[in-house]
């Protein structure tokens, strides 16, 4: 039953993923970052959700898009790998530097889920609910990704896209 739902659930994400592909038309994005204390994929969610704080939803989603497909992999794997060995996900608010360590080890479910949560932010607030429902189902499958608020804690965007996609559907 589990491999089952895994492997439903692995098809739809990548379903979705062709779906960015075909749906991307930023080439302008560079998927790199230039500062060598953050990594490529920390740059691009790190820049989606600071689009998205200034209300630039579009830019927010096309930037989302530009990358994705670099780093969508990493995470799915990472992810299955997790819920096959059944691992606790990483807690949310403050946290011991030990575990912060451990938390920001994920990257790529961390980086990937910041990015999701962005883009079906961006896409409700832009009032396009059915892409927005697709990118919380997304979002809603990489329970392990964590993201750092400047205030001092962690948080989880799959919870959060649980509970804004079940407003969406009701």
């Amino acid at each position: 039953m589990y491999n089952k739902l895994m492997h439903k659930i692995t098809f739809f994400f990548f379903l979705a993923l062709s779906i960015n592909i075909f749906a991307n038309d930023n080439d302008k994005y560079d998927c790199h970052s230039t500062n060598s204390e953050l990594g490529d994929s920390a740059h691009w969610a790190a820049t989606s959700i600071d689009l998205f704080a200034k209300n630039k939803y579009e830019q927010a989603v096309k930037t989302v898009d530009a990358c994705f497909e670099l780093y969508s992999y990493a995470a799915v794997v990472m992810q299955k790998d997790f819920n096959a060995k059944k691992a606790k996900a990483p807690p949310s608010g403050k946290v011991s530097r030990k575990e912060k360590k451990k938390i920001h080890a994920n990257w790529a479910v961390n980086d990937v889920s910041v990015a999701l949560w962005t883009k079906a932010r961006s896409l409700e607030k832009m009032g396009d609910i059915e892409l927005a429902k697709i990118a919380y189902s997304q979002c809603i499958f990489l329970t392990h990704g964590r993201a750092w608020d400047p205030k001092g804690w962690f948080w989880s965007p799959a919870s959060d896209c649980i509970r804004k996609g079940r407003k969406l559907i009701k």
